[in-house]
């Protein structure tokens, strides 16, 4: 397509070829966090309501042609029956949403419109940009939040503190598949130090281990190494999840786009993004306070 004005326009089959770069760039380089969370995609509204259903049970010899009594309706006789377990209760919890861009203004058109390096170049920063936001939103929601079970590493992060971690979430019922472990470059490097869990002789994840310098999982839990985790002073706040306690609702997934701004005499490419995050469930959270 050809390009009525040089200083003001650019081809409407450039713009889509920079859209594409920008979102096959944001799924390659995905954000760390992203799919280790729930994730509702095309909310309508600044904010989005999680549903959350507490544990439940079920009654016990319910009396015979009697009616089945929902586990949220306390107020009925259960007659000669009884609940073995506890009351189900619906309630919601609220993450807000937050308008994110990440973009660059260029001047040098001519060089922009034919270079497909450059175009890459800048799709690839925004998308990095947009997959940061993200994370820092997951990162933000999990600091706010109040997990039931907080450990401190004082040590750093090893097998004996895994395994707590990993006895918490048992205890408490959590579902043993979809677990994650977020955890800083200071924690992976004490896991890696930790001679009680990765030594030439165990196998096949500290044969991946030794070789790549990185733990893909342990004992359930995928590990993932973030360097957004929030520290004060010392001690470095690292999470253990599991992906249905943690919500991350997206109003509008990456876009991308050119303008000329008379202003700047330049193009200004830009990404953005809407969405926010919050924890679901608390019991599904455990804070991991680790020294570095």
């Amino acid at each position: 397509m050809a390009i009525a004005n040089a200083g003001t326009s650019v081809s409407n089959s450039f713009v889509t070829m920079f859209s594409d770069d920008v979102k096959q760039a944001y799924q390659q380089s995905s954000s760390n966090l992203v799919d280790a969370v729930r994730v509702v995609r095309n909310v309508t509204g600044s904010t989005y309501k999680f549903h959350k259903l507490s544990k439940g049970g079920s009654v016990k010899n319910k009396d015979r042609f009697a009616d089945v009594i929902a586990m949220s309706d306390t107020s009925k006789s259960l007659g000669s029956g009884s609940y073995a377990g506890s009351t189900a209760q619906n309630s919601v919890v609220t993450a807000t949403l937050n308008n994110y861009h990440s973009g660059e203004y260029i001047d040098e058109l001519d060089q922009f419109k034919t270079n497909v390096d450059l175009r890459g170049t800048f799709a690839s920063a925004i998308a990095s940009g947009l997959n940061r936001a993200i994370d820092q939103e997951i990162v933000d929601a999990l600091d706010a939040a109040s997990p039931t079970t907080d450990i401190a590493a004082g040590s750093g992060l090893t097998k004996a503190k895994f395994l707590e971690v990993h006895e918490a979430m048992n205890d408490l019922n959590i579902p043993t598949s979809d677990r994650c472990i977020i955890i800083s470059p200071q924690a992976l490097t004490d896991l890696l130090s930790d001679t009680n869990l990765v030594t030439a002789a165990d196998g096949l994840v500290s044969n991946t281990a030794l070789t790549s310098g990185y733990i893909p999982n342990v004992f359930g839990f995928r590990v993932i190494m973030s360097t957004l985790l929030t520290k004060n002073s010392v001690v470095r706040d690292c999470y253990a999840i599991h992906k249905d306690a943690v919500g991350l609702a997206l109003a509008q997934d990456i876009t991308a786009r050119i303008d000329y701004v008379p202003s700047k005499a330049s193009h200004l490419v830009l990404g953005t993004m809407s969405g926010g995050s919050t924890v679901i469930d608390s019991d599904g959270v455990v804070n991991i306070q680790v020294t570095e």
